[in-house]
């Protein structure tokens, strides 16, 4: 087979799994009238959820509810984007170390155009659960709440990668956990994106720690933070 063919396979293989997974879970939803209020009414949102939790998060968000999700353009990027294109999702190219200025237009423009999207603030390299002030410019500029959502699994790996990547394992239980929007001001000062930042990551930080002790893990805890804070998504 030649490599694209095995990619192909390789994505199709991961997708599966992840439903998989997803499917033989007893799944324990938290806060769920925080996005529903917006789900039900059409209206957009930023999501965000930390890169180490992605497949525990994609996998179950509502096949009828679009959302488009911000992928980093290098090759595990292009990777992720083709799984998760396989559950139903669209993507959004950038990151903060590469097409940060397309992504951050990608996003507003999304936004703006009534769709909802998803963000995982700490990736593609980390810190691990340290947010990037970009999608408080993003969630500013497009005038949309950001809603921080977590998740956890009884049965899982935990890799050793830089983010802590979770690997689901089929046949357990599992919880969704939702916080309440984040309103952001239209001011975007420096003062402002920092402080948004900080008041998502730790509403996800929160969040995480609660699913994890709601299945009976001791919580991941975030990496020191990097020494300067960019502001791209």
């Amino acid at each position: 087979m030649r490599r694209t063919e095995i990619k192909a396979f390789l994505c199709r293989v991961a997708s599966l799994y992840m439903r998989f997974a997803s499917w033989t879970t007893r799944w324990e939803i938290v806060g769920a009238e925080h996005p529903r209020q917006h789900w039900d009414n059409g209206r957009p949102f930023l999501g965000c959820f930390w890169h180490g939790r992605m497949m525990l998060v994609a996998p179950t968000w509502p096949r009828e509810i679009p959302v488009d999700v911000l992928i980093s353009q290098h090759g595990d990027g292009r990777f992720i984007s083709t799984v998760i294109g396989h559950l139903g999702m669209g993507t959004i190219e950038g990151s903060t170390s590469r097409g940060a200025v397309t992504a951050l237009r990608g996003v507003i423009r999304t936004l703006r155009a009534g769709r909802i999207v998803a963000i995982t603030p700490d990736g593609p390299r980390g810190p691990r659960m340290r947010a990037a002030g970009g999608l408080v410019l993003a969630a500013a500029a497009a005038r949309v709440p950001v809603i921080p959502v977590s998740a956890a699994m009884r049965h899982c790996r935990v890799l050793g990668s830089w983010d802590r990547f979770i690997l689901p394992l089929p046949f357990g239980r599992g919880v969704i956990v939702w916080g309440e929007p984040i309103l952001l001001p239209a001011d975007t000062d420096q003062d402002t994106i920092e402080a948004g930042r900080l008041a998502i990551e730790d509403a996800l930080n929160r969040l995480s720690e609660e699913a994890d002790r709601r299945m009976g893990h001791v919580p991941i805890a975030p990496a020191p933070p990097a020494p300067d804070t960019k502001t791209a998504p």
